[in-house]
């Protein structure tokens, strides 16, 4: 069995053991506490199985999802970049940019996990910089839809995924893909979806060295970085980034600059997850923060007035910047499946 199976195998394995997995209780308190959960939630419509995820992978490397068959879903979310693309915003089809920063798919499996929500449901979990789908199926099927992203001007949205499954049936490797992992002519646009999200929940990074912490491995986490997660909750970052994933999942309005982008309304956009942050620059929805001591002066400066939360909160001070650093490495030195296909069943290049 070669690596990438074996790791597979494990993951569904995880997902599929039990339902629900209860936290470990924290090596430290506060609203920022708690290791990820070992179990990832799947979505009873969706049960997770090993001929899923193989073939979620392969789609997912594929540019025959898009319409003229020149990006693939790891065009903007390379393993190699901790499945981002390291662009400020970026480049759908036709290397047309669009107008948002890529967020990593690593551990959105776990999207809705909270303080106060240890166990959610992976049907409804916020999906997107304004959170406007809900499930990693919803959020598979969304880009292939976008007229800039995958879909291009070729097809409308009735159209792309019709053309997708046409596509895909041509393909005996394909037929023969979703014959075992749902059964004879099962090629749709639910079974695509379903396909890349089950690959998807496969990319988590469970065990670095904050979760170690977490758990009562009082050595995983180095003097730096518990004087950071002590400034970074003195400072109130924890005010939005709490809970196991480091983030609240509510709309926030932090008045960004250089973006016309109204998010989800009034210019608020998600939280996202400080979880692998240090490999996943430039930072904020438009990528206009090059690096984290960019992100820290915003803080320095942020306008409270804006929103609620952001009463009491500033950013890491100087003195403090190094410290916080080393929490956020520490959220992001865990190990995730970096491998790609060689090949595609379609023969295009991803």
């Amino acid at each position: 069995m070669t690596p990438h199976r074996l790791a597979v195998l494990c993951v569904v394995i995880l997902l599929t053991g039990c339902g629900t997995d209860v936290l470990a209780t924290p090596g430290a308190t506060g609203r920022s506490s708690g290791a990820l959960p070992f179990v990832i939630p799947d979505p009873p419509q969706n049960p997770t199985s090993m001929a899923k995820v193989e073939l979620g992978r392969l789609l997912f490397f594929d540019p025959v999802l898009s319409g003229n068959r020149d990006i693939a879903c790891a065009s903007c979310h390379s393993p190699q970049l901790a499945y981002t693309d390291a662009r400020t915003v970026s480049l759908g089809t036709a290397n047309v940019p669009v107008n948002r920063n890529a967020q990593t798919v690593l551990n959105t499996a776990f999207n809705g996990l909270t303080l106060n929500d240890r166990n959610p449901e992976a049907s409804t979990a916020p999906m997107f910089w304004d959170a406007r789908a809900r499930s990693l199926e919803n959020q598979a099927r969304g880009p292939v839809k976008a007229l800039g992203e995958m879909r291009g001007a070729a097809f409308d949205e009735m159209q792309i995924f019709p053309e997708v499954v046409r596509r895909l049936a041509e393909i005996p490797a394909y037929a023969a893909a979703f014959d075992a992992a749902f059964g004879a002519n099962a090629i749709s646009e639910d079974t695509i979806v379903q396909s890349i999200a089950a690959f998807e929940r496969t990319l988590v990074d469970t065990n670095d060295s904050y979760d170690r912490f977490q758990r009562g491995e009082a050595a995983a986490l180095s003097a730096a970085a518990q004087r950071g997660l002590a400034a970074f909750r003195r400072n109130g970052c924890d005010h939005c980034h709490s809970g196991p994933m480091f983030s609240d999942f509510q709309l926030h309005r932090l008045g960004v600059a250089g973006s016309a982008d109204v998010g989800a309304g009034n210019g608020t956009f998600r939280t996202p997850s400080l979880r692998n942050i240090s490999r996943t620059a430039p930072y904020m929805h438009n990528g206009s923060l090059p690096n984290l001591d960019a992100v820290f002066q915003f803080y320095r400066r942020v306008d409270d007035r804006l929103d609620p939360a952001l009463r009491g909160v500033r950013g890491p001070d100087r003195n403090e910047a190094a410290d916080v650093k080393a929490l956020l490495e520490a959220l992001s030195d865990g190990t995730f499946d970096t491998s790609a296909p060689a090949t595609v069943p379609s023969g295009l290049i991803h």
